[in-house]
């Protein structure tokens, strides 16, 4: 080696160069290492916190724990005791046992629908007292999607069964209700043709009966309509016509009125003159019948002139 040294000077401290280089490898993947555990949490205190499951189904070692969506643990180890229950032991960060109380629970659920399986952990009530290490908790298992699949087939198998019971007994409330709607179908469908026949008789009669009826009254309506026509053209000359013969009549009662007002005052003086007539007009008949009874008495006039009665002179109403 010292030969190589010798002819080489870059062999020269060779051995403590790669010890150097060693060590520094060494503390780099020590560093590595520390700050690989401390985001891990390798050296953050732990406490053990226990519940009791009822299968170990979809639960496996390591599995996270989380609080409002960040991770304060993980499971560390299921194992199954005598009476058949899995028991379960997750360790949780100590700083984080003072957001916790005593009736925390712990439940198993899915990160999404077909996500992997994280144990969450809630709050608790307020009014409790803080959780302490070594505390065991209530456990549950969340309706995944599995779970759910698993509840609606539960649910839907047991009535499928009771609708195939049903359907296969002759003698089953479906079946019966399906008889009776089958004859109902052929009493309505028979109901049916009887209501046609009747609406047929029914468009017949009206047909036939409203039919002229109702030309009758388009035609009265017609000459009602004609004859409003007519009135309304004729009207205002029969109503001019009118309006004169009323000023006529009121003229000739005017005309009457002023002559008997004019006649009125000569009335008397009339009367008078027709009482003076009249007992002459009586004088001269008393004189002429005076002479016609003497002429009757001679011959030839007495078998040609009957004799004259005598009846009283008809008077005017006004004596």
């Amino acid at each position: 080696m010292k030969l190589l040294a010798d002819k080489d000077i870059r062999f020269k401290n060779l051995f403590g160069k790669a010890a150097i280089f060693v060590l520094l490898a060494v503390v780099g993947i020590g560093a590595i290492l520390l700050w690989t555990g401390i985001r891990k949490g390798a050296f953050t205190a732990k406490s053990p916190i226990y519940f009791v499951a009822d299968s170990g189904q979809n639960l496996s070692e390591g599995m996270p724990v989380k609080f409002s969506g960040f991770k304060i643990g993980k499971l560390n180890s299921l194992t199954l005791d005598e009476q058949g229950r899995v028991q379960v032991e997750v360790s949780i960060d100590s700083r984080h046992l003072k957001l916790l109380r005593e009736d925390a629970v712990i439940s198993l659920i899915k990160e999404g629908v077909i996500g992997d399986g994280v144990l969450e952990i809630s709050r608790g009530t307020e009014a409790k007292a803080v959780l302490t290490a070594g505390s065991v908790v209530r456990f549950e298992r969340a309706n995944g999607l599995e779970q759910a699949v698993i509840d609606v087939k539960n649910r839907i198998l047991p009535i499928l069964d009771d609708l195939h019971q049903a359907l296969s007994d002759p003698q089953s409330d479906v079946r019966q209700t399906l008889k009776n709607l089958r004859e109902l179908s052929a009493d309505l469908r028979g109901t049916r043709e009887r209501v046609d026949h009747v609406l047929g008789s029914v468009d017949v009669n009206l047909k036939n009966e409203v039919g002229p009826l109702l030309r009758t009254l388009r035609q009265s309506a017609a000459n009602a309509e004609s004859l409003s026509a007519k009135l309304e053209n004729e009207l205002p000359t029969l109503l001019k016509k009118a309006d004169d013969s009323m000023e006529n009549l009121r003229l000739t009662t005017v005309t009457v009125r002023d002559a008997v007002q004019k006649s009125v005052p000569q009335l008397p003086g009339m009367v008078d003159e027709a009482r003076v007539t009249l007992n002459k007009t009586l004088e001269v008949v008393g004189d002429t019948q005076e002479v016609v009874e003497s002429l009757s008495t001679h011959w030839p006039l007495k078998s040609v002139i009957p004799p004259h009665e005598t009846t009283p002179v008809k008077m005017d109403s006004h004596d």
